[in-house]
This record gives structure tokens, sequence and C-alpha cells, in this order.
């Protein structure tokens, strides 16, 4: 009878060790799925948004030209520079935009 038990206990030992393995195999899985998906949604927006620069830039996207229309200038609450912003919503600062016309 003592055997038995002994090999009941044994059984659960094993059956506990492999299940907390499969779990961290899985765990180890899900994190470089994450990972790899990450990297593709990054490579995506990059060729996307290419050549657009630090501040945004003007590089028409399927067809969109922006246009920055005087009355749109306004000052930045947070940096307190002058600004534009192009019916898109793209926003860039005031200088930048005078040296691309």
């Amino acid at each position: 009878m003592r055997r038995l038990s002994e090999m009941h206990g044994w059984n659960t030992m094993l059956f506990k060790t492999q299940k907390a393995e499969d779990k961290r195999v899985k765990r180890i899985y899900g994190n470089w799925k994450l990972l790899i998906k990450s990297l593709l949604i990054k490579e995506k927006i990059s060729k996307k948004y290419e050549g657009m620069g630090k501040a945004g830039g003007s590089k028409p996207s399927k067809g969109h030209v922006h246009k920055f229309p005087v009355k749109s200038r306004r000052k930045d609450k947070v940096t307190g520079e002058m600004v534009q912003k192009c019916s898109c919503g793209l926003v860039v600062p005031v200088e930048s935009c005078e040296e691309e016309l």
C-alpha cells in the first residue's frame, strides 16, 4: 500500500512539473509572438510615414497634399512656439511651413 501511495505522489509531482513547464513554454512563445507582431507593425508604420522627419514633414500620402492656411496659425500651449495645422491634423512649426512654400 505504501508503494502505491508513493507512486501516486510521484505521478502528481511529475504532472505538476510538466504543467509548470508547459505554462512557461506557452508564455515564452506568447512573448515571441507579441514581439514579432510589434516589429511588423513598427515596420509597416515606418514605411507608411517614411521621410516625414521629426516635425512630420509634408510628404503627400495617397494624394493628400498638406495645406496650411494662415488662419490655422496658433501658439502651441506646451512649447510656446507658433505652429500651423493642416486639415488632416498635422501640426508643424511655422518656420518649417514657410521654408517649404
